[in-house]
């Protein structure tokens, strides 16, 4: 097929202007907050619902004491693979649209990461669509498809892993209502993701089909609407491609294992290192969980959620006096070397891009023209 190449308008692999529209800045601003207040809420909520069931989001400082001092490096080093390898498999979904070098596949996601990381209720998904439009001309519902793809494919591995965890490992009965109900969560996850999945593979299927009924059904109303709109799942279903290459399939997974598998183990240490009397199964099911909890739309940073999946469903596994000490100490040191990694690695490259936040959630504007 061929490429997608910039529009003369497009600046490709050229960084956004740290000035460009000056006048949206404020307005942008504006419809953020309202965002921003409801995000802020549900964090808080998160966040007391972890804290009210004996997880203190602070543990003591004496409570570090046991920490195995080889715990908190070696986490941070399993970090730099679980992120590379996160960003880099991108590569294969993308490589049926455009070739993009290597660099700025792993730049790009890690701004991307971030945004998702920073931004209230999950608007950061926009960044590596809108980025990639600016800086390689690929159409931002293209982009949208790879993430399509990315999303889905994660959740029904991670699903996956939270089912196996569930019927093999033994589990307790805890008093507290969200992890007494984690089992039913998951299964229900397991049962989104894999329709999404078998979604995604009729949608690809049927192309054609979904292209031409696009264009019919909203030409009654406008011929141009409809074969806009028409391009439209065009594009997205361009972004799906690389699911119906064995080759590039292939590549994908087997990055996604490596990243999903470093993760566990990454997880399995650092709470043995904690005192955490967890098997790499216990691992492989905070990993699972909370890879699930935080596709939520919470507040910045994911705070609230993200403690609430961890200690949720370390109670299904051991004492409750256990998870709010060894365990609190656990979630605490999980969520800030998490953050501290997603932080400097999406922040060094969006000064160096010279890319703004603002710019993470601005479409631009010639996105809705055909060709765009």
């Amino acid at each position: 097929m061929p490429q997608h190449q910039p529009s003369a308008e497009g600046v490709a692999s050229a960084p956004l202007s740290p000035t460009a529209a000056p006048a949206r800045e404020q307005p942008l601003l504006l419809r953020l907050l309202p965002k921003l207040l409801v995000s802020l809420a549900l964090g808080a909520l998160f966040a007391w619902l972890s804290a009210r069931g004996g997880v203190p989001l602070l543990p003591p400082a004496r409570a570090f004491a046991g920490v195995a001092p080889w715990a908190v490096p070696v986490y941070l080093l399993s970090l730099l693979f679980v992120h590379y390898f996160r960003a880099s498999r991108w590569r294969f979904l993308i490589a049926p649209v455009k070739h993009v070098p290597l660099r700025e596949v792993i730049l790009v996601n890690w701004i991307g990461f971030f945004a998702i990381f920073a931004l209230p209720l999950r608007l950061g998904e926009l960044a590596r669509p809108a980025l990639t439009k600016v800086r390689q001309g690929i159409p931002i519902s293209v982009g949208f498809g790879t993430v399509a793809v990315e999303r889905v494919l994660d959740g029904l591995l991670t699903s996956l892993c939270v089912a196996w965890a569930l019927f093999v490992l033994p589990r307790l009965s805890p008093s507290d209502a969200v992890a007494r109900h984690l089992p039913t969560y998951g299964y229900l996850a397991l049962l989104l993701f894999s329709s999404a999945f078998i979604a995604l593979g009729m949608f690809l299927w049927q192309r054609r089909l979904a292209v031409r009924l696009t264009e019919w059904g909203f030409g009654l109303v406008s011929k141009p609407l409809g074969r806009l709109l028409a391009e439209k799942v065009g594009n997205v279903a361009d972004g799906l491609r690389s699911i119906g290459s064995a080759r590039l399939a292939a590549g994908f997974l087997f990055e996604s294992l490596i990243y999903w598998s470093v993760n566990a183990i990454g997880v399995f240490l650092l709470a043995r290192g904690c005192g955490l009397p967890v098997s790499l199964g216990h691992a492989v099911a905070v990993m699972g969980v909370l890879a699930i909890g935080i596709l939520l739309p919470t507040g910045p940073g994911l705070f609230g959620n993200f403690q609430l999946a961890v200690s949720a469903c370390l109670k299904l596994y051991f004492p409750d006096d256990v998870v709010a000490t060894q365990g609190a100490v656990f979630v605490f040191l999980l969520y800030v070397l998490q953050s501290t990694v997603m932080v400097l690695a999406g922040v060094i490259p969006l000064y160096a891009m010279k890319v703004r936040m603002a710019d993470l959630m601005r479409v631009p504007p010639d996105s809705l023209r055909p060709g765009a």
